[in-house]
């Protein structure tokens, strides 16, 4: 692993002194190298690949005006192909290729879970990575094609949940699917983090070291907790051959402090620290790959101005006056939750813009008294399911309500 770390540096320290950015010449530097070190040729492609990735970001980051430090793997590891690894499913064991005539074998422990996915038709590894604390398999699968949607599911991206609409062939219904337990962690993990620091102020290197405990188990919680709502969301999706429309976020600027000559109003630290924390990229991410694994049509929807324009009159307000829970057009009179009317919005674009939703409408007369209580998508009216719970993964969102069959 270290020599490995070692080929890794030197063709990233060659690409970023000649200036190439090509795949083939950091193959054939890297292929050089570890001819002289007598390594396998397959590592030197896979470490010239992440080489030229580092250098290709750390260029963008200088193009864009971003500081940027010069790239360097610090941390010892191996990654192969799978021409260069044999890995058996039944005893788990792995034997690894290094050099010509030279391999080496370990056992790795293979769950129920894990060796269920590896059997399952169409599903091949990909890469293995091997670190100083953990061994990754990279496992590759064809994914399904996208099935007609028979419905919508818009939702608006918040901070405590996803606010929306359901369009159906019989009507139109308010949804929400609530998260609002992952605020309640990052905000218990961030007190516990100013008292270790204050605390632990006089000796700064445990203050490090317990602070950075605290953040990773904090991410793990959280990251769980959205494993748990975004699977059982796209299983109910998939069930009732629904569609979905996200706002795409991807280009939403920072929450920074805005300058003196930008519009609207400057935001406090608190409400930085609580946006900066707030994982919509990470929900979003698995929302994606989940919807593509189950062939779960996603759509991606501009969200430029959906939580200022009426749905009804398509009359757009002031961003002054969209401030409160309730939105209320001054042309026609339309009011709906702010949350709720932007999923609307976002629910009207996906029906203009995609094709393949022609058949659905969208129906604003049904959204006034369903408006009042949301449900989770596809709830049953009679399934009023308990939220909560001493479970490890218990998600509030995902288990206010059973799904009708």
């Amino acid at each position: 692993m270290a020599d490995y770390r070692l080929l890794t540096n030197a063709t990233l320290r060659y690409l970023l002194e000649t200036g190439k950015t090509s795949r083939g010449s950091g193959s054939k530097f890297a292929r050089n190298w570890a001819l002289v070190n007598h390594m396998t040729g397959q590592h030197a492609v896979v470490a010239a690949e992440i080489a030229v990735s580092l250098a290709r970001a750390h260029r963008t980051r200088l193009r864009k005006g971003i500081p940027s430090a010069i790239p360097y793997v610090r941390k010892r590891f191996l990654r192969t192909s799978p021409t260069t690894f044999h890995f058996d499913i039944d005893t788990g064991r792995v034997r690894v290729s290094l050099r010509s005539g030279e391999w080496c074998s370990f056992f790795v422990h293979v769950a129920p879970y894990h060796r269920e996915r590896l059997q399952e038709p169409g599903v091949r590894i990909k890469q293995l990575q091997v670190s100083e604390d953990r061994v990754a398999l990279f496992l590759e699968r064809q994914v399904p094609e996208p099935y007609p949607p028979s419905s919508l599911v818009a939702l608006d991206t918040n901070e405590r949940s996803m606010d929306g609409v359901v369009v159906t062939s019989s009507g139109t219904e308010a949804t929400r699917v609530e998260y609002s337990d992952i605020p309640q962690i990052q905000t218990v993990h961030f007190l516990r983090r100013r008292r270790l620091a204050r605390k632990k102020a006089h000796d700064r290197r445990v203050a490090r070291r317990l602070l950075r405990k605290e953040g990773t188990r904090e991410r793990h919680r959280v990251r769980s907790r959205l494993h748990v709502l975004s699977r059982r969301f796209i299983e109910i999706l998939e069930r009732h051959h629904a569609a979905l429309a996200l706002e795409d976020l991807s280009r939403v600027p920072s929450p920074r402090r805005r300058g003196p000559g930008a519009r609207g109003r400057w935001r406090g630290p608190q409400l930085r620290r609580r946006l900066s924390s707030w994982p919509r990229r990470e929900l979003h991410r698995q929302l994606e790959y989940k919807a593509q694994d189950h062939g779960v049509p996603i759509y991606w929807v501009n969200p430029y101005r959906t939580s200022m324009t009426c749905p009804r009159c398509g009359d757009i307000r002031r961003p002054r006056s969209r401030v409160g829970p309730m939105f209320t057009c001054e042309s026609c009179g339309w009011t709906l939750d702010r949350q709720l009317n932007a999923g609307v919005n976002v629910g009207r674009t996906a029906l203009r813009d995609i094709a393949e939703l022609e058949g659905l409408r969208l129906d604003l007369d049904g959204l006034s008294e369903d408006a009042r209580r949301p449900r989770y998508p596809f709830e049953a009216s009679t399934g009023h399911g308990r939220s909560g719970g001493k479970g490890r993964e218990r998600t509030q969102g995902a288990s206010e309500g059973e799904p009708c069959e």
